[in-house]
């Protein structure tokens, strides 16, 4: 008689160690903002956000603490699921090692790339809203999980994973040019979402890109 393996979850658990502190450190980060329950405050936003400001004035610091807090409310939990969908399925399929150099690695070139090669120049030629988007501080993981999501699609067989990167870049791209509605003071919130939705269309070609660094 064969013999049955009990099921033990922490073997699971253990095999997916960056993801698992991730998930932790963004709800215990949620829980002492209090952003688990309610929109992040400006304040909080304001001490732990970036913006392309911050990286042209050498502030590294904020890039790492932007990636572990979300904008509160329904974002803290898509933010949780895409987090642990993306970059668990990312350490699964190669390694705790390779997920964290992933995520982090794809954070820290999308931030830098969007800051120096884009907002930078038409800053400086003077463009209104780049000026203000200079400014415009963004906190979330989603760049770092876009980039995971981009070397999950990067290792599936063919013609899976033409067809699912296309499809996905296709959201994106659609996502960029869906206009932000108005809230209730009839304000919008159009740079916050510019600056996210460009770092999601940087992300999830370099994380596809970093798939040729493995093997």
């Amino acid at each position: 008689m064969s013999q049955v393996r009990s099921f033990n979850p922490l073997r699971w658990f253990f095999q997916l160690p960056f993801t698992l502190l991730l998930l932790l450190i963004l709800a215990t980060v949620a829980v002492l903002t209090n952003s688990h329950a309610s929109d992040l405050s400006a304040r909080w936003q304001g001490r732990l956000g970036v913006s392309a400001r911050d990286i042209w004035r050498a502030r590294w610091p904020r890039i790492f603490t932007a990636a572990l807090v979300t904008k509160g409310g329904w974002v803290f939990g898509e933010a949780l699921v895409m987090s642990a969908l993306a970059v668990g399925v990312a350490e699964w399929m190669t390694s705790a090692r390779r997920a964290a150099a992933t995520f982090w690695g794809v954070h820290l070139l999308t931030f830098l790339a969007e800051a120096i090669l884009i907002i930078w120049p038409l800053h400086r030629l003077g463009r209104k809203t780049s000026t203000a988007l200079a400014a415009t501080r963004d906190v979330g993981p989603s760049a770092g999980y876009f980039g995971a999501l981009g070397l999950i699609v990067a290792r599936l067989a063919r013609p899976w994973r033409a067809l699912a990167g296309t499809a996905i870049f296709a959201i994106l791209v659609a996502a960029f040019f869906v206009p932000v509605r108005p809230d209730g003071s009839g304000q919008t919130q159009a740079e916050p979402k510019l600056f996210a939705d460009l770092a999601h269309l940087i992300a999830f070609p370099l994380g596809w890109l970093t798939s040729v660094w493995e093997r």
